[in-house]
Order: C-alpha cells, then sequence, then structure tokens
C-alpha cells in the first residue's frame, strides 16, 4: 500500500525515522522534515522502505552531489544538510548513552561535536570489493552485492588516482579486495585474494610499481616494493606509519582533534594502558611527556592482557573495533584503574559497554562527539570513565 509519510529523525545507521498507523518505519533517503510517497507492505512491528517520491522538502534537505548515491551504501545522510548531519549525531550519542547505556542526560558533560574542516575529499584510505562484472565498488546497505563506483567524492584527490592506477592495471585474476591508503605525495596498495597468489598476479601486482604514485604493495601479506606510508613528525618527533592492509584513520585532517581529545580526556595519568593501539594513533602523541604507556594490538584476548597486567595504573584507553569490547571492559572492573577513557566509532556499543564499567562502580563524566565520517552514519566518541 502507497502511504503519505514524514521523516522526523536521523537514526542510527544514517536512515530517518516515521511513523505510521503506530508501526514504525525506517526510510532511506529521506531527510528530516521531508514528506514522501512510500510503500508499504504492513507486515510486523517496523520496516524499512525508500520514498517513491519527495512530496514536500524539509528545510535540511539538500541535493546530493554524487549520482550513485541512491545505489551506493556509503553516505546514506548526503542528502542532510551538514550542520543538520551535526546535530543529528550529537543526538544519536545522547540517545545511546540513556537508551542502552542508562546513563540520563544531565549525569555527564556532552561536548559539543567537533565539525569536520572538510565535509567531502577526506578520505586518505579505502577499501573496495570486486563487483560481479569485475568492477571495484562498495556493498549495497544490507546486501552483498557490490555497486561499481568510478569516482567517490570522499576520496582524497590522491586516492582516487590511486584507484584509478588500480583500475588500469588489468584484470588483477583471483584479487577479491582492493585496499587503497595515500600518504602526502604517494600511496600504496593492498591486494586481497582468496586462493594461492598465482605468478601472473604477481606480475600484475609488480607492475603496479611503475606507476608513479605507487610506493608499494601488499599482496596476500607479502611486500612488495615499500608500503609503509608514514605521516609528518608530530610535536614530539614521533611519525605515524602505516601500510594498506592495516588499520588507519581515514580522515586525516580530524586526527589531531580526536588525539587532542584522548589526550586531554587522561588529564594527569602516567602509567597508561592502552587496548587495541593500532600502530599509535593515539599513543604516539602521548610519548616524551613523563607518562609510561603500555600499548597492546594483538597479544591474545585483550580481556587476557587486562587480567595479566601487573604494574602502576593511573588510567586504561581502549579504542576498539565497532563491535566493542565487551570481555576487556568486565575484565577491567578488577583492575582498579582511576580512569577509563573508551574511543569509539559505534555509539550503541559504547554505551552497551559503558554501562558494565558503570556496574563495576565507574561513572561517566564526559562525552565528546567527533566527526571523522562526514557524508555517512559513523563518528567517534571519546567517553571519559572515572571510579
Amino acid at each position: 500500500m502507497k502511504v503519505t509519510l514524514t521523516a522526523e529523525a536521523v537514526v542510527h545507521g544514517g536512515e530517518t525515522l516515521a511513523r505510521h498507523e503506530g508501526r514504525v518505519v525506517f526510510l532511506r533517503g529521506a531527510a528530516p522534515g521531508d514528506v514522501v510517497e512510500a510503500e508499504l507492505t504492513g507486515e510486523g512491528r517496523f520496516e524499512r522502505a525508500r520514498p517513491l517520491r519527495v512530496l514536500q522538502r524539509g528545510s535540511v534537505h539538500v541535493d546530493p552531489p554524487c549520482a550513485i548515491v541512491d545505489r551506493c551504501g556509503g553516505c546514506p545522510v548526503q542528502h542532510v544538510a551538514y550542520e543538520a548531519q551535526l546535530a543529528a549525531k550529537q543526538e544519536l550519542t545522547a540517545d545511546a548513552l540513556e537508551r542502552i547505556g542508562g546513563f540520563a542526560r544531565n549525569s555527564y558533560e556532552l561536548a559539543a561535536i567537533v565539525p569536520s574542516p572538510k565535509q567531502f575529499r577526506y578520505r586518505r584510505r579505502a577499501r573496495l570489493h570486486r563487483t560481479s562484472g569485475g568492477g571495484w565498488g562498495f556493498a549495497h546497505p544490507g546486501s552483498t552485492a557490490v555497486e561499481p563506483v568510478d569516482e567517490c567524492l570522499l576520496f582524497e584527490r590522491l586516492l582516487q588516482e590511486l584507484a584509478d592506477a588500480a583500475r588500469c592495471a588489468g584484470e588483477l585474476a583471483g584479487v577479491t579486495d582492493l585496499g587503497l591508503l595515500a600518504g602526502e605525495t604517494k600511496g600504496a596498495i593492498d591486494l586481497r585474494v582468496k586462493a594461492s597468489v598465482t605468478p601472473g598476479l604477481r606480475r600484475r601486482a609488480e607492475k603496479l610499481l611503475d606507476h608513479r604514485l605507487v610506493r608499494g604493495v601488499t599482496l596476500h601479506g607479502e611486500i612488495l616494493g615499500d608500503p609503509v606510508i608514514a605521516d609528518p613528525a608530530l610535536p614530539n618527533g614521533a611519525r605515524l606509519r602505516a601500510r594498506p592492509d592495516t588499520f588507519a584513520q581515514a580522515n586525516r585532517v580530524m586526527v589531531p582533534f580526536l588525539q587532542r581529545e584522548a589526550a586531554q580526556a587522561l588529564g594527569g595519568a602516567r602509567h597508561v594502558l592502552e587496548l587495541f593501539c593500532g600502530s599509535g594513533t593515539l599513543t604516539l602523541p602521548l610519548l616524551g611527556d613523563a607518562r609510561r604507556i603500555t600499548a597492546v594490538e594483538n597479544a591474545g584476548p585483550a580481556a587476557d592482557v587486562v587480567r595479566a597486567f601487573d604494574g602502576p595504573l593511573d588510567a586504561v584507553l581502549l579504542d576498539p573495533p565497532r563491535t566493542g569490547a565487551a570481555a576487556a571492559v568486565r575484565a577491567l572492573g578488577s583492575l582498579g584503574a582511576p580512569r577509563v577513557v573508551y574511543v569509539s566509532c559505534d555509539a550503541p556499543t559504547l554505551a552497551r559497554d559503558g554501562s558494565i564499567l558503570a556496574q563495576a562502580g565507574y561513572r561517566l563524566v564526559r562525552a565528546a562527539p567527533l566527526d571523522l565520517f562526514p557524508q555517512t552514519a559513523h563518528f567517534e566518541v571519546v567517553a571519559t570513565f572515572t571510579r
């Protein structure tokens, strides 16, 4: 049945909430305030739909510049004005902490969200997937189907040129995923395969090194050239290094804001245990100021690392993947650190893990959202808990 709906607010995942006869409808492609026509089945407690047409635009609806935004799953809020995106992410932080974590809105400081200086062309890294036609692109929302993407408006110019170089390298038969990482003047490429690397694929991978912008390639763990990208030196002289087959924050202009917020959240803590440290994005800026940091990325389950830790401890800093770190957080309860700083890219799992900390005697004192991912549903939150 066709119905008229009014989109209310952006929810987690980038859809907008609407209601019809007491049922919740999640709309993809509608901005808050839009009046749209959609087709509903009427089955279940809620359902998802796309607007058939927009009958009346809300005040924050803008024209998305990307031609394939309706088919690609990467930018579900590109049609929402940036100030409204920021407001939505600020509200989603408070909503998750209250609804999932049980933290009343007036019980902690909610900092104003930090906007990104760039709303487009901010990504320095990406991972493209093989399409059914042999090209490269991004997965459709809620599907394994991959939408071909020739140009992504979120890519830095150099990242786009790296993607173009990979496309021009030939068939790259057997490669399922294409990882890209841009430095300042050159970049590196990661080629993932499901089976073994054939001699032909190795030759084509080596051919990529002839491109003026490619300094190295990782091929199923094998290193060709020099795929390590080193960032400019920090004020303390440390330099962050990454490879295309390892994690690095995508929005390079926002990294200093994230680093500063994490450092401020640690306060005067001198002995710090850092979990899920990656290549040191949050660790390196802390060096050289009389802190002692035990930084752990992969030494078995993080919960086991916590239980085995023995030494003076003023704070724990953790930056887990989107799924959170419930087991490690449970273990933290017995460690007794006076302060826990939790950096999260998913507010619902932060709220879930925060409730575990609350049960262990910790109090949420501050939550600071940062928009590292404009046009998308994602953002970061630095949450500070004290015992």
